[in-house]
């Protein structure tokens, strides 16, 4: 009798202790799930907001195009205060992607710049304001799709490795975890402190790098692996162009 008694307390315990153990479990559950549900729909509705700033924007953009392209006089300065009202609003609904990447900031107030010096002019050729067109649609799709990948970024990652190579036989690998869209240039400023230069002609991408970790004892050149060739592959385009693959390696190497 001792021994039922016993071991009917020893399973009820037994029992309540994995009641009361995947509760706790489920509770856990639902408070992970009911986080995911959260996140999933402040993705949605940022997602839905850059859709409607797109689009609005989009619209603007393809009218003032539209008369452009209609236009058959010879002086386009009269599209001057329409560019300018669409850049201001590129600059207000873009504000935190601006901060957040020095490099499109600099391309703004180079665009910027090129339009005031435009609009001081009386006679505005079609070519002139043509590339203030094209270079407005360059930027405006640019900061879209940082904003898009940044929301994306909360709910993926990709396997990154980097290489530094200082020429001098000291080499620093930096294996990360990150988000889809990043660039070179992104990553790098994330791992390193990287000085850089800005060179708005060139493109497609505008930035050099001239020192890493103040190491700026040559020239810092950039490859990726290329896993066919099994080879480095020399930077065929600005680090701030290039978009990282999942379990992509890339290196920089300081070349005297």
């Amino acid at each position: 009798m001792t021994f039922i008694i016993l071991a009917t307390l020893v399973w009820a315990t037994i029992t309540s202790g994995l009641t009361a153990y995947y509760y706790l479990e489920q509770v856990k559950y639902q408070e992970k799930f009911d986080e995911k549900q959260q996140l999933l729909s402040e993705i949605t509705e940022n997602y839905d907001t850059s859709t409607a700033k797109w689009n609005s924007l989009s619209g603007d953009y393809g009218a003032l195009l539209g008369e452009y392209q209609w236009f058959a006089g010879e002086n386009y300065s009269q599209f001057m205060s329409v560019y300018e009202k669409l850049l201001s609003e590129l600059g207000g609904n873009f504000t935190a992607v601006l901060t957040e990447f020095p490099e499109l900031n600099a391309t703004y107030n180079n665009l910027s710049n090129e339009f005031q010096t435009l609009n001081e002019k009386s006679q505005v050729t079609k070519e002139e304001f043509g590339s203030l067109l094209d270079d407005f649609y360059k930027l405006f799709t640019a900061l879209t799709a940082k904003e898009l990948e940044g929301f994306l970024g909360k709910i993926s990652v990709i396997e990154v490795s980097l290489r530094i190579d200082y020429g001098n036989q000291t080499i620093e690998w930096y294996n990360v975890s990150t988000h889809p869209g990043i660039t070179l240039f992104d990553l790098t400023r994330e791992k390193t402190v990287a000085d850089y230069s800005y060179w708005p002609t060139m493109e497609p991408g505008h930035i050099l790098i001239t020192s890493i970790n103040n190491y700026a004892e040559g020239y810092w050149l950039w490859y990726y692996w290329d896993e066919v060739k099994k080879d480095w592959i020399f930077g065929p385009v600005g680090c701030d162009a290039w978009i990282l693959s999942n379990h992509g390696t890339y290196k920089w190497i300081c070349s005297t």
